[in-house]
């Protein structure tokens, strides 16, 4: 019979991994208490945390979940980096504290999305493109050839503008000349 505190575990921890977009589980056994609150911070700025659960409880949460392909990276002292947000902006945070921490974080995987990632795919996901740099290059593609037009038409105005005034210079000469 499951104990109050265990079933208000897991059900704190369906609501945290219901909403995350990036769940990676990594072995922590070699993080200090300061590793640990770097990391805090680290994962914060990105709208992350991370979770030292126990690996029962985080089983029963993602079957509850319906979340296949976890169970293989649970066992031992393991630690669940959820990231709520950017889930780029996540593995980037984390991909600059895991080499910074030289070696004291082992990441087993996790899931992106409903994806199953490996240790080895951090780096790759923390390469592509945040979101907001995506949108932003999205929209310069757009605005580009609506600026190139503007600089073209306002070049053809200032070549117009700039021969009437030779023309008129010129009609001004004819004119001294002859009189």
């Amino acid at each position: 019979m499951p104990n109050k505190e265990n079933i208000a575990a897991v059900s704190e921890l369906k609501e945290k991994i219901g909403k995350a977009s990036l769940m990676l589980v990594s072995e922590y056994n070699k993080l200090t208490v300061a590793d640990f609150g770097e990391l805090r911070a680290a994962l914060r700025s990105s709208d992350a945390e991370v979770l030292v659960t126990k690996n029962t409880l985080t089983r029963i949460a993602a079957n509850d979940l319906g979340i296949q392909g976890l169970d293989e990276f649970l066992g031992g002292p393991v630690t669940l980096l959820l990231g709520y947000g950017d889930p780029v902006a996540t593995a980037k945070a984390l991909n600059t504290f895991v080499k910074a921490a030289k070696n004291t974080v082992v990441l087993r995987g996790g899931l992106l999305g409903t994806d199953r990632i490996g240790a080895n795919d951090l780096e790759r996901v923390a390469s592509t493109p945040s979101r907001e740099q995506s949108v932003s290059k999205v929209l310069g593609s757009i605005n580009s050839p609506a600026t190139r037009i503007a600089a073209t038409l306002q070049a053809i105005a200032r070549d117009m503008a700039y021969i009437l005034a030779q023309v008129g210079e010129g009609k001004a000469n004819n004119a001294a000349q002859a009189g």
